[in-house]
């Protein structure tokens, strides 16, 4: 009778014995994964590939924390050297603008007694401030242009490579031969074209035809070449080549136009720090006035110029210090991608090849 008996188990019993199965293979099967794995890992090759790995993250961080570091020094010095010329040229040029200014004023019969004689007292007042302003401008003029190279030109040229062969004279422009080559800053201001990030900024010097004008290609708008006022010998002399990309060059050129403008300026001088005008200070003409007045706005026009440039090249500083992404730290993979690709690398401490730069003497070495 027994044996006929149907199964009067209860439903829920049957359900928790398959549950409780299902737990069971699952748990067995973890542990048997787990036990596999620790035995994976404890094997030399995989603890060695994961110290690797680990060991290269980290080398990651650290240079990634060097590379912000230097980003950060090259930022300030070049906001530094561009803050400190803008501000020299800036008060040195408003001090000569006001005092042209109160010349203007008092040398100008249409205008009352009263303001003539006052244009005269402020232009005294300010005057040997601006004597003072100018001889330091003087004195601190070709290390200005020195620190500009360095702080500004250098860190902003993304070919330049240290370890290659380099001359101190490679960048032969300076004052002197600026007035040598009769530099005329009524006639030449600085022009920007765009040029691709690396790109050489312009070509060598070439030389000067018979007339004295150099073969230059128009479309180089943003370079400049320049020839001697008098040629000694019967060979073309050699053309001198202004870039205006280089915060160098429009320092230089800058500062020898403000002491050429300075010069120019001697009869508004000598008024301003004497007690009477003379007869030939009283007799200056109109279009002479006219004509100083050109010139100072063409002194503005270059600080604007420079300051431009050195802002848009200090936004290249940044722009070369910018984070990498995720895809240049895949280990083994990044390195050989560098090799043909500079995407991953917007610093590098150690170049991969050493190129000799095009057009540099040959020293036989």
């Amino acid at each position: 009778m027994s044996a006929d008996r149907p199964d009067d188990s209860p439903p829920d019993q049957n359900v928790a014995g398959e549950r409780l199965g299902w737990r069971a293979r699952l748990g067995h099967f973890l542990t048997s994964a787990n036990s596999a794995l620790s035995y994976i890992i404890g094997l030399p090759i995989i603890t060695v590939l994961g110290g690797l790995i680990v060991g290269y993250y980290q080398y990651i961080n650290a240079y990634q924390e060097k590379v912000r570091l230097r980003a950060e020094n090259d930022v300030q010095m070049a906001t530094v050297a561009f803050t400190e010329i803008s501000k020299k040229f800036s008060e040195a040029q408003m001090l000569q603008r006001t005092m042209f200014s109160d010349f203007s004023i008092a040398l100008d019969e249409n205008i009352g007694d009263e303001e003539r004689a006052l244009a005269t007292k402020h232009a005294k007042a300010i005057a040997p401030t601006y004597e003072t302003a100018w001889v330091a401008l003087l004195e601190a003029g070709d290390l200005m242009a020195h620190r500009t190279q360095i702080y500004i030109d250098w860190a902003t040229d993304f070919v330049r490579n240290p370890a290659d062969q380099h001359f101190p004279n490679d960048d032969p422009l300076s004052q002197l031969l600026l007035d040598a080559y009769g530099f005329e800053c009524s006639e030449n201001f600085p022009k920007f074209k765009f040029i691709s990030t690396g790109a050489s900024q312009g070509r060598r010097a070439n030389t000067c035809q018979v007339d004295g004008e150099p073969n230059t290609d128009p479309d180089d708008i943003h370079v400049l070449n320049i020839c001697p006022r008098s040629k000694a010998n019967t060979e073309p002399p050699a053309a001198v080549t202004i870039q205006w990309y280089s915060a160098r060059h429009q320092v230089l050129t800058m500062h020898y136009c403000f002491h050429v403008l300075h010069q120019r300026l001697a009869k508004v001088r000598t008024w301003a720090l004497q007690d009477a005008a003379s007869p030939a200070i009283k007799a200056t003409s109109r279009s002479e006035r006219d004509q100083i007045r050109k010139e100072i706005d063409g002194q503005t026009a270059r600080l604007e110029a420079f300051m431009g440039l050195a802002t848009f090249q200090i936004e290249a500083i940044r722009e070369k210090y910018r984070p990498v992404s995720f895809a240049c730290h895949i280990p083994f993979f990044t390195p050989l991608t560098s090799e043909r690709n500079d995407a991953c690398t917007p610093l590098r401490t150690a170049p991969y090849r050493f190129k000799k730069p095009e057009n540099t003497p040959d020293t036989g070495k």
